[in-house]
């Protein structure tokens, strides 16, 4: 989302408040850095960030929407969040390391930090690189050794939230366990298993401690600032130079690469989000939640990215346009042996690539008639003629996503619509002023949004164009990865009665606004400009629905829940540490739509439910999200080879009975209409697989290619896309419904 605002007395560029954190895995500045000196902060270094630092505590604590002090107890949470970010998997302090930093500070790095005194964080920067360095010798040493894998032992990968261990003796148990299943794990992945799994592992160490020595003084100042930052909310953080470098290329909407969002989590480079227009987007197998193990360029060997740092990982993963990557990722909801390979053809994100697509179904309703329902997918709220710099010749021809969506309408009416489903699953946001087009496409004028800043002060954007493209029954289909601008038109939609929201039992919750703040702009330069000393971004706003309840933390909750595993893995908003709390402001004024749906919700949701559970397609489902429930419950991971083995065996039948289900499914469903904009701006339909943009082609002698057959169709994709079908299937009962409103959609 961008916005033309500022902070109130300050001169802040406004730039972004939209997706979660991370790093797109198509921006970043080529920088080589000096390690970071056993000693003394380098004089250069702390001249550098010396007033950042002071500024950046000003901020915190009178400009962000939370408005709190960094005090004594802000400053014990502080150095415990510093150390974590450094050992997030709690495997090199040991528990008295911690206590010893946190216990003897008394509100001392509060007071320094005003003084732009980095002391404490190399003080403990120091210590984890000993403590790291020391393993690292005993990794070495240990992997020259051989390991049993026929006992029954177990490893948790994810110690984020466990204690550090509490002496040496309970960091070699931790460590013996951690090598175990690197190796195992390993082995197992591999397609041709080989004796190589100890060098592999040996590699990966040998690189973490290579990344180690590289970091530099702004790598620790970054760290050691973003840790108090995040203390405020998840999306605050301060950029370094080179952050700050990243952060500019991923605006200007220029961005070669894969096309997603990456953060790093316990060690593991890791999908956010997948940018609509991008070559992940359009290839359709990598998905939020995965991760990315190893980046290999075009034919060349693999490169292991586990434990390296993110900048690192996404400088691999980004290239020349045209240009091959291969990526060997564990799927979200797979098992921690499960290994894919995704090769991917480095591209700019193109606008016109993630323009709105609609598609014309036909349901069959109760009483056996076949309604023709729409559905238009938005996977954000852009707008090409603002986004001219990364516009292709036809995408400057073409306006915004409103502008779209209200094209596809008229095109889907001209084929007899009946009703209309509007698809923001997957959308992460865009530009707010898109968003309130969109609702006003379905509302005659009102109230769409309301913004509220640190002081209090309220503002209200509203549709004040007359008239409305679409009158009849409407259906908005959101999931947990739904975030900002996406939220609010689902979200405003549904305090005007004017949709039914379908789906996870809640969108991702992201009601925050942010502004970037170049921090030379405040620092007084006697000789010329001052230095760029990074940035801040910092929460300043929360976006709350014309009901007056936020969107922040609870997101959008549907008026019909359907299955979903997302609802399962720690995604949204309320996963995210010191997230800002739910609230809710004064209702404005608005009128409901004069069709409300209220009436048919208790009958369509009852017999969704009993569908849902009568459907064998939702039985599988629910046995998938039984196994991804049982499987967060228990994050330990087996170290015998024999029972993981029969695990993979297991899970391997499954997905190939899933497959050939869905293609069973596919045979028997009728074709598919596919609308959607060409180059020239215009509308080009297709129908039933000539619209497969799913199906990608063979890249000539790569033997590793799956085969085509076993690819999904875009009829394959329909057949397997349970709440789509679910939610035509609740619109199709809403028009057989006394008043369900079929002719008025024809208009």
């Amino acid at each position: 989302m961008r916005l033309n605002n500022c902070i109130p007395g300050l001169a802040l560029a406004f730039s972004l408040a939209l997706t979660a954190c991370g790093q797109p895995a198509d921006s970043g500045a080529k920088t080589k850095p000096a390690p970071v000196a056993a000693n003394a902060v380098d004089a250069q270094i702390d001249q550098l960030y010396r007033h950042p630092a002071v500024l950046v505590t000003r901020f915190l604590e009178e400009e962000h929407f939370a408005h709190h002090a960094v005090d004594a107890a802000t400053s014990r949470e502080w150095i415990e969040n510093y150390m974590k970010n450094l050992d997030y998997n709690h495997l090199f302090f040991l528990q008295g390391d911690v206590e010893q930093f946190v216990s003897n500070d008394t509100g001392s790095i509060a007071a320094n930090i005003r003084k732009g005194d980095f002391r404490v964080a190399f003080d403990i920067y120091q210590l984890f690189r000993a403590r790291s360095h020391d393993r690292m010798q005993w990794v070495a040493q240990r992997l020259d050794q051989p390991f049993d894998f026929s006992v029954d032992a177990y490893y948790t990968p994810d110690r984020a939230k466990v204690d550090w261990p509490a002496d040496q003796a309970a960091a070699d148990q931790i460590w013996e366990a951690r090598l175990k299943y690197d190796v195992l794990t390993d082995r197992l992945g591999e397609k041709k298993k080989t004796a190589n799994s100890v060098q592999t592992i040996k590699k990966r160490y040998e690189l973490f401690k290579k990344n180690l020595d590289l970091l530099d003084h702004e790598d620790v100042i970054e760290t050691y600032l973003t840790s108090l930052s995040a203390l405020y909310d998840p999306h605050t953080s301060f950029m370094s130079r080179k952050s700050e470098e990243d952060f500019k290329i991923a605006m200007q909407l220029k961005l070669v690469g894969i096309g997603a969002v990456l953060s790093s989590k316990d060690g593991y480079c890791t999908i956010e989000e997948i940018i609509g227009g991008g070559p992940a987007d359009l290839d359709k197998r990598l998905k939020p939640g995965d991760k990315i193990i190893a980046v290999a360029q075009g034919v060349a060997d693999y490169v292991d990215v586990i434990d390296m740092p993110l900048r690192n990982a996404v400088r691999l993963i980004r290239g020349d346009k045209g240009t091959t990557v291969r990526l060997k990722i564990i799927p979200a909801a797979g098992a921690d042996s499960a290994r894919e390979e995704i090769k991917l053809v480095r591209d700019e994100v193109k606008v016109n690539q993630q323009r709105a697509k609609a598609r014309l179904i036909q349901q069959a309703g109760a009483d056996g008639k076949r309604y023709k329902i729409g559905v238009i997918k938005l996977g954000a709220f852009y707008n090409a003629g603002l986004d001219s710099d990364a516009a292709g010749d036809g995408d400057r021809a073409a306006g915004g996503c409103s502008d779209d969506v209200k094209r596809l309408i008229d095109k889907l009416k001209q084929q007899g619509l009946d009703g209309l489903i509007l698809d923001l699953r997957g959308n992460g946001g865009g530009l707010l002023t898109e968003a309130v087009k969109l609702v006003g496409l379905f509302i005659d004028q009102g109230p769409v949004v309301q913004v509220k800043d640190s002081q209090g002060r309220r503002q209200t954007l509203e549709d004040n164009t007359p008239g409305l493209a679409y009158d009849g029954p409407l259906l908005v289909m959101t999931n947990k990865l739904s975030a900002s601008a996406s939220e609010i038109a689902a979200g405003a939609l549904q305090n005007y009665r004017r949709a039914i929201i379908v789906g996870d039992q809640s969108t991702h919750g992201k009601g925050t606004v942010q502004t970037v703040a170049e921090l030379r702009r405040f620092i007084p330069s006697i000789f010329g400009e001052a230095p760029d000393s990074g940035s801040l971004k910092l929460t300043i706003q929360k976006f709350y629905l014309p009901n007056g309840h936020s969107t922040q933390m609870r997101g959008v909750i549907p008026d019909i829940q359907l299955p979903s595993a997302l609802d399962y893995l720690e995604l949204g908003e309320a996963n995210l540490p010191h997230a800002l709390p739910w609230d809710e402001i004064e209702t404005t004024k608005f009128t409901p739509w004069r069709q409300p749906c209220d009436a048919a919700l208790p009958t369509l949701a009852k017999d969704s439910a009993a569908r849902i559970a009568a459907d064998p397609d939702f039985k599988l489902l629910q046995d998938d999200i039984a196994r991804v429930k049982k499987r967060l419950e228990d994050k330990r991971a087996s170290l015998n080879e024999t029972k993981r083995v029969a695990e993979d065996a297991e899970n391997k039948k499954r997905t190939e009975e899933r497959d050939q289900a869905i293609k069973a499914i596919s045979a028997k469903l009728p074709p598919v209409v596919t609308f959607s904009f060409d180059d020239k701006n215009s509308i080009v339909e297709k129908i039933g697989n000539d619209a497969d943009d799913e199906k990608k082609p063979a890249d000539p002698g790569d033997g590793d290619e799956e085969p085509a057959d076993k690819k999904l169709t875009t009829m394959d994709a329909f057949a397997a896309d349970l709440s789509l079908r679910e939610s035509a299937r609740i619109l199709a009962e809403w028009l057989n419904l006394p008043g369900g409103g079929a002719v008025t959609a024809k208009k």
